[in-house]
């Protein structure tokens, strides 16, 4: 994926201050090893953590060094891969902090890859991509662990509305990115280097680039191919961490150990759920399970779905634990009461949730009457969220959409302040503020008197009409009708005390450009 914004130089070193210690070793994950192998892969999409298990069929092996075992990728000598490896080579502390970083979000993957028979090497591209930061946004808006702009992720079926970005993801993110490098690889026949080159400029670059080579009668393969500059650097990041981690112990690099109980797993709750609410029935910070669910973008889960929560092994048995016990507020649903006008469609768009959920939430087989209260199936801190924002737009637009000129005004004579006040529309007050006149000033014929005046920048650009409210009318049908956007009809009515409950023959100003 493109991220040209995405400088592991910067990456790594902002990573290193966003990340906690590395955590104590504990035997927790030994003991209990069996017992989160089985929960992990009952809640996977298709892994389990077997593989982590050692000979004595007991203790856990170290993550790094199952990993590090499987790297296989052949890592030639040349002056672009040095050059990486130095690169990380004076940085070793952030890297250690990179991989602490990595480790829940490694044991998802790393499963992924050994049920798909894919290179381990793919499991350290998060570092090269992201540095394993699920917030990670470059300039080319790719996003997540993997780094998939828009469009790839909607092509691979990653949701991305106003509640979710399933880019950013760990399960939904990791089963597009493989899924992506398998066609990739398979395209270029099962050439990893040219299936890593086509992931970081697309397909169509490492074609053209293989197609000029052809015809220059040149070799086809990555290490001679005529590249974007990134993707010339792109391979040799990879191949230097593989072969860092995989002699880690000659490079004096130490990794950190691992722990099964932190490894990532999803719980699906089967409806929404406020994220303070999971986390208190879980038993970890709210801003580290925030961290985790980095693709919800609110406090809750997505109201029409997904309404899973991806957490460690030992803090989704507990949270499991809670959901089973029944009887548990998971989200405080939002009350409103309708305003003449209101219909369940005009409430189910505002809030981007289901009109069929607001009935069912409701035992509705009528449409709603104003003045009626009803529960909106959509987090009641969200409904405050937006009545917040809704209403800071509304002061911010009314505050912009005056400009303040100044015009100049001559003393004739029987001019009072009274009368010039009186005929420009401003306080004799404000003439004295303007003008710096003391309060019973005399005014001589002559003077020049500074006036202000405010006029409306919208109109400078759009064209004003007034509209006179009919029966049957709402401000969704006004705003459809007149092609625009329902928070400008508000914006531009902000001073009108009724504007959300319209009355025939009240008037609305709106601007059509």
């Amino acid at each position: 994926m493109k991220t040209r914004a995405i400088i592991l130089a910067s990456v790594l070193l902002v990573g290193c201050q966003a990340t906690d210690k590395q955590p104590p070793q504990t035997n927790a994950g030994n003991q209990n090893l069996s017992s989160a192998s089985k929960f992990f892969a009952k809640h996977s999409q298709s892994g389990n953590l077997d593989w982590l298990i050692a000979e004595d069929g007991q203790s856990e092996k170290n993550l790094w060094q199952v990993v590090s075992s499987e790297l296989k990728m052949d890592v030639p000598e040349n002056d672009r891969i040095r050059e990486q490896k130095e690169y990380y080579l004076k940085r070793k502390s952030s890297l250690q902090n990179v991989a602490v970083r990595a480790e829940p979000y490694m044991y998802w993957i790393v499963s992924e890859l050994k049920y798909r028979d894919m290179p381990m090497e793919l499991a350290l591209l998060p570092i090269v991509e992201s540095s394993f930061n699920p917030s990670a946004t470059s300039t080319a808006s790719a996003a997540g662990l993997w780094q998939i702009i828009p469009t790839t992720g909607l092509s691979y079926g990653l949701q991305q509305n106003r509640w979710y970005d399933g880019r950013r993801d760990l399960a939904e993110s990791t089963d597009a990115a493989l899924n992506l490098l398998e066609r990739l690889n398979d395209m270029f026949n099962g050439d990893w280097l040219l299936t890593l080159a086509a992931y970081n400029c697309g397909e169509g670059c490492v074609m053209r680039a293989v197609k000029e080579n052809q015809n220059k009668n040149r070799p086809t393969d990555y290490w001679s191919l005529n590249l974007p500059r990134e993707t010339i650097n792109y391979i040799p990041k990879l191949l230097a961490l593989s072969s860092i981690i995989k002699n880690s112990d000659g490079y004096d690099l130490t990794m950190p150990h691992s722990n099964v109980s932190r490894a990532l797993t999803r719980i699906e709750i089967g409806k929404q759920i406020e994220l303070e609410q999971a986390a208190k029935m879980a038993d970890i910070p709210l801003q580290k399970l925030k961290t985790y669910n980095a693709g919800y973008k609110h406090d809750f889960t997505a109201p029409n779905g997904p309404h899973s929560i991806t957490l460690p092994v030992q803090n989704a048995q507990k949270l499991t634990a809670s959901l089973q016990k029944g009887d548990v507020n998971l989200v405080n649903w939002g009350q409103h009461r309708v305003v003449e006008g209101e219909t369940i469609e005009i409430l189910a768009q505002r809030y981007g949730i289901n009109a069929n959920d607001i009935r069912e939430a409701n035992a509705l087989t009528a449409q709603v009457a104003a003045g009626q209260v009803i529960t909106l199936p959509v987090s009641a801190a969200y409904m405050s969220q937006l009545a917040v924002q809704q209403a800071q737009s509304v002061q911010q637009v009314a505050k912009n959409s005056t400009s303040t000129t100044s015009t100049k005004y001559k003393v004739r004579s029987g001019d009072t302040l009274s009368s010039i006040a009186k005929r420009h529309k401003v306080k004799t007050s404000d003439i004295q503020r303007w003008n710096k006149m003391a309060k019973n000033g005399k005014l001589k014929v002559g003077q020049t008197l500074q006036i202000a005046s405010t006029t409306s920048s919208k109109s400078n650009s759009r064209r004003s009409i007034t509209y006179k409210v009919r029966k049957g009318d709402s401000l969704v049908s006004i705003a459809k009708r007149h092609n625009v956007d329902i928070n400008d009809v508000l914006k531009w009515n902000s001073k009108l005390e009724n504007v959300h409950r319209l009355q025939p023959g009240d008037t609305l100003t709106l601007y059509k450009r």
